[in-house]
């Protein structure tokens, strides 16, 4: 089993190098389809780009671990953060910032030092307000709103809303009073608040100029998240939720809720539970808290749809791998120094203390024990094995793809060995060898454009009789006895009924994706009917290879014929579940229930012609690939026997070709195995 990404992914780019030199080597087709595929994902293995979303409550360090995850200090973390931004990290040349105000303005910073000034600035939370969620309260009102009159039925509202926000447990009266002082205050300056924030540092670990981290502030107490957080959820990699370990009740619902919600829910990606502050308990404390997050959110099955596995909870110490990343570039003096320094000025950690007389002032014993304090190995392990699934999935796909290059080049070089061979025995027995093959092209040809025929027959058959149309409505037939099982009082229904519809809108997607390769496999298994029998030619030389990017063409394609297709959004009616309502809340919730249902069902009907016409589609592409392989095996015959060699130059030929073929061997073991060991980690 291979659980490195990076160690994958630098053997993969090292067996395509030699992979590329075979391909120039065999002079191989650059025409070829998947060598195309092949380049494309190259570069996209080197790009290597990987989306980590930070979420959490409040005072559970999020700059701080974001900081120590990094490996340097970007974010201020002596401040208590809360805007309306969300801050993303990426790599650039430069140490630059460019802020994004409610207004449209955008500002840029560079350098350090005013950059600090800006973020202390524009994340510090004033602490006359620092005990009411300014949060949600900059999203929903100041920036929603901005110069428009707020009435009071939407204050009110947003009053309901925030109620298990009051942390600080303030009186009733008095949170509320100080939300509607900070609305009054803040919405005349609603220009200046800042909504976005991007940072580009110039990291010198390599291994981090892929990743980009997302800093969201749109999680509240409750576990809620806003419109903008939920944005960035469904594009994530990778989503870490940090609450500490300690210190706020277990039972607390925030990670509950938030795994719940309808934007998390969407996103299939891999979700952790980051303990902070481990280091300040003792082990045993840290043990048995962990347990009960572990019996609260790690019991559920596997195969739920957005459950969390016990490996996927993970208690940490952000600070203990920031002073070990500091500590790394010192010499053992050094670290003595800076510890003896810490101690004289009453600033040293304790676990700091107790590390160092552990390890007995030898400093690779000090960095590994703080290392295991930190236990940030253990979160990059986790991100390789369930965050990086889709790049590890997307890495054995390459090494597939290459191995049924190596596959083509191995058939080719066999048929030029046969070719010269019979060329230098007798020329008159190739140019009859070469009409054969010609004739068994084109009855392969013929055989397979009759067999597409039943293959449309049978997906996109007309009325019920296609099984495009039979499983379409089994799907809709399950989604109706779903929501038929939700009762319609409160809000939580209609939560739930969104994210049955949105989970509704991904098993269309899935049905397709499902549909598309069941079409080209039924493609694939007529085509090797089709070869069967007393037919010479080989079928990897003639099996068209379906590429992402093929895909999409045919996906274009039957765009621009097909009519106007239906979208499902978060629009007016999903909106209007989250403001409260005048209405009686049972009535709402069947108008809504029904208006969803009509859509979904419009889905259906457009989803069934959509499909028709993108297995019509994809037969055509297929065959059309085929006539291609089939054209470029003829190009490459008459090349041969139009080759005006001698019979000495011929058997040079023939031994460099049986040499290169030899060759091949060790390569494809190599890349099988390195995709099996991947293909373990999936």
């Amino acid at each position: 089993m291979i659980t490195s990404y990076k160690k994958a992914k630098d053997d993969i780019l090292q067996y395509y190098d030699e992979f590329l030199e075979v391909v120039r080597k065999a002079e191989f087709s650059e025409d070829d389809t998947s060598l195309k595929a092949l380049k494309l994902q190259a570069e996209k293995i080197r790009e290597d780009k990987f989306c980590l979303m930070i979420a959490g409550e409040a005072k559970s360090g999020k700059s701080t671990f974001i900081n120590a995850y990094l490996g340097t200090e970007i974010l201020p973390m002596d401040v208590r953060q809360c805007t309306s931004s969300v801050v993303e990290i990426r790599y650039g040349a430069e140490f630059v910032l460019n802020a994004t105000y409610a207004d449209g303005r955008t500002q840029k910073v560079s350098g350090e030092k005013d950059i600090t000034a800006f973020l202390t600035t524009n994340a510090a939370l004033d602490d006359e307000y620092r005990d009411i969620p300014i949060t949600t309260i900059n999203n929903e009102i100041i920036v929603k709103y901005q110069d428009k009159k707020i009435s009071e039925n939407v204050i009110v509202d947003l009053l309901r809303g925030v109620e298990k926000e009051n942390i600080h447990r303030l009186a009733p009266e008095e949170y509320n009073r100080k939300i509607r002082e900070y609305i009054k205050k803040k919405q005349p300056h609603w220009r200046e608040v800042v909504v976005k924030i991007d940072i580009e540092y110039p990291f010198e670990d390599k291994n981090m100029r892929g990743v980009r981290i997302i800093d969201s502030p749109g999680v509240n107490a409750a576990g809620k998240v806003g419109d903008v957080t939920a944005a960035y959820i469904e594009s994530a990699d990778a989503i870490m939720f940090l609450r500490p370990i300690t210190g706020v009740a277990i039972e607390a619902n925030s990670f509950k809720e938030f795994l719940e919600s309808k934007s998390v829910d969407r996103n299939k990606n891999a979700m952790f539970l980051i303990l902070t502050r481990a280091a300040a308990e003792s082990a045993e404390t840290i043990e048995r808290a962990y347990e009960e997050f572990i019996n609260m959110f790690g019991i559920q099955k596997n195969d739920s749809r957005h459950g969390i596995m016990k490996e996927q909870i993970i208690p940490v110490d952000s600070k203990a791998e920031l002073y070990y990343n500091e500590f790394q570039s010192m010499s053992t003096e050094e670290i003595k120094a800076a510890i003896k320094r810490m101690n004289t000025e009453k600033k040293i950690e304790p676990f700091i203390k107790a590390a160092w007389f552990d390890a007995d002032g030898e400093k690779e014993s000090f960095l590994k024990e703080l290392r295991r304090i930190s236990n940030f190995n253990v979160i990059d392990q986790s991100l390789n094995r369930f965050g990086r699934k889709a790049q590890f999935i997307a890495l054995s796909e390459f090494l597939g793809r290459m191995l049924k290059v190596y596959a083509k080049i191995s058939v080719m070089l066999r048929e030029k060995i046969a070719n010269y061979e019979l060329k230098a025995k007798d020329p008159g027995k190739l140019a009859v060898k070469i009409k054969q093959t010609e004739a068994e092209l084109i009855d392969i040809e013929n055989r397979m454009n009759e067999k597409v025929d039943d293959i449309i027959a049978k997906y996109a058959g007309s009325g019920r009789k296609g099984l495009i149309a039979q499983r379409a409505e089994e799907v809709m037939s399950e989604y109706k006895k779903k929501i038929e099982n939700i009762k319609g009082i409160g809000n939580s229904s209609l939560e739930e009924l969104e994210k049955l519809s949105f989970r509704q809108v991904d098993t269309f997607i899935d049905f397709e994706a499902d549909l598309q390769k069941k079409v080209i496999a039924e493609c694939n298994e007529a085509l090797k009917v089709a070869l069967s029998g007393n037919n010479t030619v080989e079928y990897v030389s003639l099996e068209p290879d379906f590429s992402k990017e093929l895909v999409e063409k045919i996906k274009t394609d039957m765009k621009s014929e097909a009519n106007e297709t239906y979208t499902y959004t978060t629009g007016t009616t999903f909106t209007k579940t989250h403001t409260g309502s005048r209405f009686s809340q049972s009535k709402y919730y069947h108008l809504v229930k029904n208006s969803i249902s009509e859509r979904i069902e419009s889905i259906k009907q457009q989803a069934i012609r959509d499909l028709r016409s993108f297995v019509s589609h994809t037969v055509t592409a297929y065959t059309k690939e085929l006539a291609r392989n089939a054209d470029t095996k003829k190009k490459e015959l008459l090349k041969i026997k139009n080759d005006k060699k001698t019979a000495e130059e011929i058997m040079i030929i023939i031994t460099e070709l049986k040499e290169m073929l030899a060759s091949l061997e060790p390569k494809e073991r190599d890349v099988a195995e390195l995709k099996g060991g991947i293909d373990g980690n999936v």
